[in-house]
C-alpha cells in the first residue's frame, strides 16, 4: 500500500518540483566533471538527466479524473509544464556561472535547449503509455480470456528480453564497450567516466533492442494467445451464463458439452446438478401442493367439527338452564349442586368450541368482521359490567374501569373487540388472587386508541413471554392450576386484534402483574 501511495500519488505540481530538482541535482554533478571527461560523456549526462526527471515526473505524477478530455487537458499541461521546468534549468545554470556543460558537450547549447524541452513530449506519451498499461491491467484482471492472453504474452516478453541480452552481450558492440579503457587518474571521474561511457549507453541500447523486438513478437503473439484462450474462455462464458440463469430461475439451463478436458467435465457436472435440482423441485412442488391441501382439509375440518359441537352443546345447556329455573317440585340440594357444576362446565365448553371454532375460521380465511369508526368506551364499558360482579362473586378480584369520554372513534369490530377485552379481563382474573384489582384503561394515542388490560397478579416470567400468543401454550401456573383454560384466549386476542388492523402488546414481570395493550387504528 505504501508503494501505491508513493507511485502515481503527488500532485502534479508537487511532482514537476521534484523533477527539476532531480534534474538540477545532476546538472550540478556534471559542472564538477567539465574539462575533465570526454564531450561525448557529457551528451550522455544530458540525456540521462532528461531520462531520470521525465521517468521521475510519469511515476509520481497522479492520474487525473473526471472526463477524458479533461484528462487529456491534464496530462498534455503537465507535459508543457515539465518542458517549461526543464528549460528553466537554464537559469541556475546562468546564475551559477556553468554554461559550460551545456557548451562543451558535443551537441552544444541547442541540442541541450532541444532534448530538454522534448523531456515534456516524452513524459506525455510514456503516460499515454502507462494508462494503456493501467487498462489491460484491469481487462485481464475482469476477464479470463484477457488473463490468459496477458499469462502467455508474459512468457513471450521474458523470452525475448533474454534473447536479446544474449545476442547483445555477444555482439561487437558489448566487447568493444567492455573492452576500451578509460584512463583517468581521479577515482570519482573514472567512475562516472565508466557509467556514462560504458553503463547508462549499454542500458540505452538494450532498452532500444528490448523495445524493438517485443514490438515485432508481441502483436503476433498476443493474436495467437486470444485466439487459442478464447477456445476454453468461450466454454467457460457459456456455462457461467446458464448458472446465473439457473440462480435466476430457470431450471431448464443447460450447456453442451464439447472436448474432453477438465471444462467438459465441469459441463457434465453442472449439468447433472441442474437435473438433479430439477427433479429435487419438483418432488418439493408435489409435497408442497400435498401439505398445502391436507392444511386446508385440516383447517375445513376444524371449522366444521367446531360449527357441529356447537349445537348439542347448546342444546344441553338449554336443557340445564330449564331444569335448573324450573319451579314446582325442587330437586334435591345434591342434584342441584350436579346440575349447576353440570352448567358451569357446560359453559366452559362451549367457551372453548366457539374459540376453536373462531380461529378455524380464521386458518380458513373465512373469518367475518365488520370493521366501521366504533365508540371503544362505550364497548369496553359493557364488558366490564357484564364481568365485573362474575369476577368478584367467583374469586372476589374487582374489575374497575378508566373510560374517558369524547375519545376519537376506531376502526374495529364490535362483537370481535368485545370478545378480544372479554379474555383479556378473564385471563387477568384467572391470574389474580382474591383481593386483587385488573383495571381497564383506555386513552388516546397520535394514531390509535390504545386499550389497556392490567392486573396485580403473579406476572409472566420472561422466558415465557415470547410464547403466550400461541396456541394451547400454558405456563408453569396454569399448569399448576390444571382446569383453568386451554390455551386459546390470547392466540384469539391476537388473532382477532390483528385481522382488525391493530397490535397486541404485553409487559410484564414476575411479582409485577401484567398490562396487555391493544392499538387500534383512530378514524
Amino acid at each position: 500500500m505504501k508503494a501505491r501511495r508513493f507511485l502515481l500519488g503527488a500532485h502534479p505540481i508537487r511532482a514537476l518540483c521534484e523533477a527539476w530538482v532531480i534534474g538540477l541535482v545532476v546538472v550540478l554533478g556534471l559542472s564538477r566533471l567539465v574539462g575533465r571527461v570526454t564531450p561525448f560523456a557529457l551528451d550522455n549526462g544530458l540525456l540521462m538527466l532528461c531520462a531520470l526527471s521525465g521517468t521521475w515526473a510519469v511515476l509520481r505524477t497522479r492520474l487525473p479524473g473526471g472526463s477524458r478530455f479533461r484528462q487529456m487537458m491534464c496530462e498534455a499541461t503537465t507535459g508543457l509544464a515539465l518542458s517549461g521546468a526543464m528549460l528553466a534549468l537554464q537559469l541556475p545554470v546562468r546564475a551559477l556561472g556553468i554554461e559550460a556543460v551545456w557548451s562543451q558537450a558535443a551537441w552544444g547549447m541547442g541540442t541541450a535547449s532541444f532534448l530538454l524541452f522534448a523531456t515534456g513530449v516524452g513524459c506525455v506519451l510514456a503516460r499515454v503509455g502507462l494508462r494503456v498499461w493501467l487498462a489491460w491491467d484491469s481487462l485481464r484482471r475482469r476477464r479470463m480470456l484477457w488473463s490468459l492472453t496477458h499469462a502467455h504474452l508474459v512468457v513471450v516478453v521474458l523470452t525475448g528480453v533474454l534473447g536479446v541480452l544474449l545476442l547483445f552481450f555477444a555482439s561487437p558492440f558489448a566487447r568493444q564497450a567492455a573492452t576500451t579503457p578509460i584512463e583517468n587518474s581521479d577515482t570519482v571521474v573514472s567512475l562516472a567516466s565508466e557509467f556514462l561511457l560504458r553503463i547508462f549507453p549499454t542500458v540505452g541500447v538494450l532498452v532500444i533492442y528490448v523495445g524493438f523486438s517485443l514490438a515485432m513478437l508481441l502483436p503476433p503473439s498476443a493474436i495467437f494467445s486470444f485466439l487459442v484462450a478464447r477456445r476454453t474462455t468461450r466454454r467457460l462464458d457459456a456455462l457461467a451464463a446458464a448458472a446465473k440463469a439457473l440462480r435466476k430461475g430457470d431450471y431448464t439451463a443447460r450447456v453442451t458439452v464439447s472436448g474432453q478436458d477438465e471444462v467438459a467435465h465441469l459441463q457434465s457436472d453442472f449439468n447433472a446438478m441442474a437435473d438433479e435440482l430439477a427433479r429435487t423441485l419438483a418432488d418439493l412442488q408435489v409435497q408442497r401442493d400435498t401439505v398445502t391441501r391436507l392444511l386446508q382439509a385440516r383447517r375445513e375440518m376444524m371449522a366444521s367439527v367446531s360449527h357441529e359441537l356447537r349445537t348439542p352443546v347448546a342444546t344441553v345447556r338449554a336443557m340445564l338452564e330449564s331444569n335448573l329455573a324450573r319451579g314446582g317440585d325442587e330437586p334435591p340440594a345434591a342434584l342441584q349442586h350436579d346440575l349447576a357444576v353440570i352448567d358451569g362446565e357446560m359453559a366452559r365448553l362451549q367457551r372453548l368450541i366457539d374459540d376453536l371454532f373462531l380461529l378455524a375460521r380464521a386458518d380458513a380465511g373465512r373469518l367475518e368482521l365488520d370493521c366501521r369508526p366504533t365508540d371503544v368506551a362505550a364497548t369496553a364499558q359493557r364488558v366490564v359490567d357484564a364481568l365485573a360482579p362474575l369476577a368478584w362473586q367467583a374469586g372476589r378480584v374487582a374489575v374497575v374501569a378508566d373510560l374517558p369520554t369524547g375519545l376519537p372513534p376506531a376502526r374495529a369490530d364490535a362483537a370481535r373487540l368485545g370478545q378480544v377485552l372479554a379474555n383479556l379481563v378473564r385471563n387477568a382474573v384467572r391470574h389474580t388472587e382474591p383481593g386483587g384489582i385488573v383495571a381497564v384503561a383506555l386513552r388516546a394515542e397520535p394514531d390509535a386508541v390504545a386499550l389497556e388490560v392490567r392486573d396485580t397478579g403473579a406476572g409472566i416470567a420472561p422466558d415465557e413471554l415470547p410464547h403466550i400468543w400461541e396456541r394451547f401454550y400454558q405456563g408453569q401456573e396454569e399448569h399448576a392450576r390444571a382446569g383453568d383454560g386451554a390455551g386459546l384466549g390470547l392466540a384469539l386476542v391476537k388473532e382477532l386484534t390483528e385481522a382488525m388492523g391493530g397490535t397486541v402488546t404485553v409487559d410484564s414481570g414476575v411479582g409485577k402483574g401484567s398490562c396487555f395493550t391493544v392499538r387500534l387504528l383512530r378514524v
